[in-house]
């Protein structure tokens, strides 16, 4: 078997920008941005200063579209190709760099990202989630390799609005639950063993450092917690996506609390725009323990999301158990379960939810 693995390299620190012009001018002089409507100007009062003090010149700027979707990469394209560039720099969060990455396959440019909130590892992957004109979830479209260099400026990330961080938290710790399950008893290559292993840290690192990340980030003041909590979400996760799935398959990189993300944001009422992805996956993960048996560690998790405020209840997720109780078969029928060392049922479902539920219950009482 012959396969080929891509991986991101990256800067990081309080002057990571500093380096673009060491990093960058090997692949030219000439850039082209593809932005968001906030991040980058998080970003841009550090990053106007490294260019000019570089070798490289902004050719254009371009709005990335408002979502990632073939729509606008298709206009990204036409742009780019009527611009004398050498490389694009994609400055922002996930669905900016993910347009930033797709667009940079399709016109053979190099990419280099600049995350502006730590919320999930685009930065440093090789995939790109492809929505549709009306903001619905199509596809991941994979690409052949990851960014050239992610720069991870510490202080752009840790006066970003705290919620993104929270939510990324919750998302990373996910990594490591979902991929040690799908790829439980089985006999796996070389670049998935590394993954899953890698993936361990998904969880340990942020239950170790994710409370006092947070408390960096309301502060807006770096310290080890927070370094240590983005790198995390940023690097590590993407580590683990990439050798997870090297043969496009997201098998061994999805799970139970994914199946419920989607079946959740599928309800006609649910409000996507106030659950973040990683709040909602995060409340996943603790049915997902409950419905494996994994109590030691449904305990430290649960603990975790109570100190965070991570959601540990239907309650916080503006759910309960009656509204949740007619899709609970859907998430038995979810592609991302497929690949479970097991048949998750209905039965096994309904009582992991009513479980957590009267948890909840009883944690109350003893207030």
């Amino acid at each position: 078997m012959t396969y080929s693995v891509y991986l991101s390299n990256y800067t990081v620190g309080e002057s990571s920008y500093d380096t673009i012009n060491d990093v960058c001018s090997p692949y030219g002089q000439k850039v082209v941005l593809i932005i968001g409507s906030h991040g980058y100007h998080q970003a841009r009062k550090y990053l106007d200063e490294a260019i000019e003090k570089s070798s490289l010149r902004v050719a254009k700027t371009l709005y990335y579209g408002g979502e990632c979707t073939y729509e606008n990469a298709e206009k990204l394209k036409k742009e780019i190709a009527e611009t004398d560039t050498d490389m694009i720099f994609a400055i922002g969060g996930g669905r900016v760099l993910d347009t930033g990455k797709f667009v940079a396959e399709q016109t053979g440019k190099p990419v280099f990202s600049f995350p502006t909130i730590a919320s999930n590892c685009s930065a440093c992957t090789s995939v790109s989630i492809l929505y549709g004109t009306d903001g619905g979830f199509l596809r991941p479209e994979f690409l052949k390799e990851p960014p050239k260099h992610a720069f991870i400026h510490t202080k752009v990330l840790v006066e970003a609005p705290v919620k993104y961080l929270w939510a990324g938290l919750g998302d990373t710790y996910a990594k490591y639950y979902e991929a040690s399950i799908s790829s439980r008893g089985e006999a796996l290559n070389h670049a998935l063993t590394m993954g899953v292993n890698i993936s361990s840290q998904c969880a340990d690192g942020i239950i170790r450092h994710g409370a006092g990340a947070l408390q960096a980030n309301r502060e807006k003041i770096l310290n080890e917690d927070f370094e240590q909590a983005i790198q995390t979400i940023i690097v590590t996760t993407a580590l683990v996506s990439i050798l997870v799935t090297l043969d496009h398959s997201p098998d061994y990189n999805s799970g139970l609390a994914h199946a419920i993300y989607y079946t959740l944001t599928s309800m006609p009422d649910f409000d996507e725009e106030k659950h973040l992805h990683g709040e909602i996956v995060a409340y996943g993960i603790l049915i997902l323990l409950l419905v494996d048996g994994q109590r030691e560690e449904f305990e430290r998790v649960y603990a975790f999301n109570c100190a965070t405020k991570l959601p540990h209840s239907l309650e916080e997720l503006d759910l309960d158990a009656e509204t949740m109780a007619p899709y609970l078969e859907s998430i038995t029928q979810m592609a991302d379960i497929r690949h479970n060392p097991y048949v998750i049922t209905l039965d096994m479902l309904k009582a992991a939810f009513q479980e957590l539920e009267t948890i909840n219950k009883n944690k109350e009482k003893q207030k």
